[in-house]
């Protein structure tokens, strides 16, 4: 381990916390363990992440990041097939994957449960503003930029998406699995200010890009 460098010892330290994560939940990890498994020392773990829900956001970052990149590849190879891509369909494609990843597994819902219990404020990243200014630049959205409505947006969306999510699996909607993950992408939408129509078209063709092209997803948070 002492030879690894900087950046191979932060891979390792995601790859072992994500296993502890998954298998054992959040709460029950600790720091010690993934040191000791990583024979490195806990400080070490506090100087490149700062906190242990510092750690925790980081691995989600790692498994939206992945999910990000094989979702571009995909389409770009197997559904746009050299047509320009649709970064609203993309984009709607990769939010019900995201979600449906926590709704399909009993050990990721819990893993990000329990990250939020200990720090909800660490949940999420600001990265997840990048997506919007996209989003913008493409499509030449109608931001106040003054009050930096597009930052409100991107806050606004990820909680509400994760509170839709964590209230159907409580039971709390008269609706199927789908019928909620449709919700969570007309939100994102809604928010952006796109009309209605439109909206339907983006559901409804990432829906097909569904049918066309397949994911699935493996323990530890992956995605194929």
């Amino acid at each position: 381990m002492r030879d690894m460098t900087m950046k191979s010892q932060i891979e390792h330290i995601l790859q072992v916390a994500s296993q502890l994560f998954y298998e054992q939940g959040y709460k029950k990890t600790y720091l010690d363990q993934i040191a000791e498994i990583c024979e490195i020392t806990k400080p070490l773990i506090s100087y490149y992440f700062k906190s242990k829900s510092n750690l925790g956001r980081s691995v989600g970052d790692a498994f939206l990041f992945d999910l990000k990149n094989k979702v571009s590849l995909k389409l770009y190879n197997d559904y746009f097939k050299g047509r320009r891509s649709d970064l609203q369909v993309g984009t709607a494609v990769e939010i019900r994957l995201y979600h449906l990843l926590f709704l399909s597994d009993p050990k990721a819902l819990q893993f990000i449960r329990e990250l939020a219990d200990d720090k909800y404020e660490d949940m999420f990243s600001t990265d997840g503003n990048v997506l919007y200014k996209m989003h913008q630049r493409r499509y030449h959205l109608d931001f106040n930029e003054q009050t930096d409505e597009l930052a409100m947006i991107a806050a606004a969306a990820r909680s509400s998406s994760i509170s839709l999510m964590w209230a159907y699996d409580r039971g709390e909607f008269k609706c199927t699995r789908d019928d909620c993950l449709d919700y969570i992408i007309r939100l994102n939408f809604v928010l952006m200010h796109i009309d209605k129509q439109r909206i339907d078209e983006i559901i409804a063709e990432s829906k097909k890009v569904l049918e066309v092209v397949p994911f699935s997803f493996k323990d530890y948070f992956q995605i194929d």
